[in-house]
């Protein structure tokens, strides 16, 4: 761990360098709200992304350019153990942007869209935005993580009007990763009921257990009806650009979806993505990658910790991957207005379960993944500012 903190910068607060982008910052407000990370980007994006700014070509990238689609190829087989095809990948404008298209391809208005609460709340909006109904099948609160329900599952996939689900893998906002058996089921149930499964894997990248991450779309049983949702994201701390990368194996899923896409005015693909892409997708990438979790280890250590010494009735739940925790307040007997405001007088912001889904209530999604100072600090004003036990 020595040599890789020396190799890479985990302890520059990303945030507080001024590049005018018109955010403020201040030591003493923490946003541990959304799933941003606190610290640059990997020095191999840095290096390529000034090569094509300093060459001052902005123009044109063809979408299928042969060394892009291929570190993709090599990076889903040497990463994440999934052989693909070049032809399966369908550059995209953004995940969320992606699922639309996928919704507006194989759904009519008013249909079901299912999804598995609490869950991202920008399913939500994308779901309504496209006319459509969000469809909770919810997840199973466990001792300290979450199961799917299997039962409601399969009575949600039954109904005609439900022809696509959207699964989260690892799940937002709890950062557990589910398992292959589990995986296994919901593409059974899928094929069944001919229920297209949208897949979203951003943070596929960041899970902490060797082998513990399946790609769906590696699955026998769930391959041909299936849309694969990938990016630089949250791998990478790329979230302030619109890119992704779709991969599809069945052909006319393929194709149906890129009609959609294209309608939607997509062009080509960003110069500054291509590019970025390359420096992520590498040997230097990956370490990258590796130290950031390891820093991740630490500072989640670091919070568990600090609750169960401090306020032993708030829990952290099963965490298996990325900067993200589930914390679960119930045990305080206080409101999600007392918690906020506890939280505001400390000068954290944290994400509100809430917004998740009801079934959010009386948890908290926190973003560990910032420089220690910063989140010791944090954590510290939290300890001062409660009145609790």
């Amino acid at each position: 761990m020595e040599n890789k903190e020396k190799k890479f910068d985990f302890e520059t607060i990303a945030d507080s360098i001024d590049f005018g982008f018109g955010t403020e910052f201040s030591l003493e407000h923490t946003v541990m709200a959304g799933a941003q990370l606190h610290v640059k980007t990997a020095p191999s994006i840095i290096k390529a992304l000034v090569g094509v700014s300093e060459s001052g070509l902005y123009g044109w990238t063809p979408s299928n350019e042969t060394q892009y689609i291929q570190a993709i190829v090599n990076w889903m087989s040497e990463i994440r153990h999934w052989e693909i095809q070049k032809e399966w990948i369908v550059p995209s404008y953004g995940i969320l942007q992606a699922i639309c298209a996928s919704i507006r391809a194989f759904t009519n208005p008013g249909d079901g869209i299912i999804v598995q609460q609490p869950v991202y709340l920008l399913y939500a909006r994308a779901i309504r935005n496209c006319g459509r109904k969000l469809v909770d099948s919810p997840l199973l609160c466990r001792d300290g993580y979450y199961e799917m329900d299997f039962e409601s599952l399969e009575e949600q996939m039954r109904k005609p009007e439900n022809r696509l689900m959207l699964l989260c893998n690892p799940h937002n906002p709890t950062m557990d990763v589910w398992e292959k058996k589990d995986l296994q089921k919901v593409a059974a149930l899928a094929a069944k009921y001919h229920v297209i499964v949208v897949v979203d894997e951003i943070f596929a990248e960041h899970v902490w257990e060797e082998g513990l991450m399946v790609p769906y779309g590696a699955l026998e049983e769930g391959r041909e009806n299936c849309i694969i949702c990938t990016s630089l994201g949250k791998a990478f701390n790329f979230t302030g650009t619109s890119h992704s990368n779709i991969i599809i194996p069945n052909r006319a899923i393929r194709e149906a979806y890129i009609t959609q896409r294209d309608s939607d005015h997509y062009g080509s693909l960003s110069p500054f993505m291509r590019a970025a892409l390359l420096g992520a997708y590498s040997k230097e990438g990956k370490e990258w990658i590796d130290a950031l979790m390891e820093f991740g280890r630490e500072n989640e250590a670091l919070v568990r910790t600090f609750f169960a010494e401090n306020f032993p009735q708030i829990k952290v739940y099963r965490h298996r991957a990325g900067t993200l925790l589930w914390v679960d307040y119930r045990g305080l007997g206080m409101t999600e207005e007392e918690v906020a405001a506890w939280f505001e007088r400390a000068g954290v912001e944290p994400d509100l379960g809430s917004k998740y889904g009801e079934a959010g209530t009386g948890f908290l999604r926190l973003q560990i993944g910032m420089p220690r100072c910063e989140l010791q600090g944090a954590l510290e004003r939290l300890r001062q500012q409660s009145s609790i036990g």
